[in-house]
């Protein structure tokens, strides 16, 4: 009986640890906005914004993602499980940006994203290949007058 007991207890403590470390992770991201800095692809291509402002991920509560994908506006939901991140329900205005607009390879990225990282002040977006991610930085609104 008290085997039984301790096994059942231990069982239970460890999936609140598990809770804990996904609502922590969750945590991490949430009220939190990144600027795109460079988009990496295939035959180690590199693509820089003109203005990375224009390339905003802000991740609001209740797991909404609200995109800024230069000319245009977008949405989706987030979810994180250990290093493996989600966004479903992707929605994109299609307004027609004025070259050179990474809009399409930026949002065809976000779709396709699997994992993230967050390490030294830098979030780190990975897709299903080896060769396509994203690599943000820290978004403060700084007005102008």
């Amino acid at each position: 009986m008290f085997f039984r007991l301790l096994i059942v207890s231990v069982f239970f403590v460890s999936s609140l640890l598990s809770i804990d470390r996904v609502a922590a992770q969750e945590n991490s991201l949430e009220n939190t906005s990144w600027q795109l800095k460079t988009i990496f692809g295939f035959n180690n291509s590199e693509y820089t914004p003109e203005n990375p402002s224009d390339y905003l991920l802000r991740f609001r509560l209740d797991n909404r993602l609200q995109i800024e994908a230069d000319c245009n506006q977008a949405g989706a939901t987030w979810t994180v499980e250990q290093e493996t991140i989600s966004l479903t329900a992707l929605v994109t205005t299609r307004k027609l940006c004025i070259q050179p607009s990474l809009f399409n390879r930026y949002i065809m990225n976000l779709n396709r994203t699997e994992t993230f990282e967050l390490m030294d002040n830098r979030l780190i977006l990975r897709t299903s290949t080896e060769t396509d991610w994203m690599e943000f930085e820290p978004y403060i609104f700084t007005p102008s007058f």
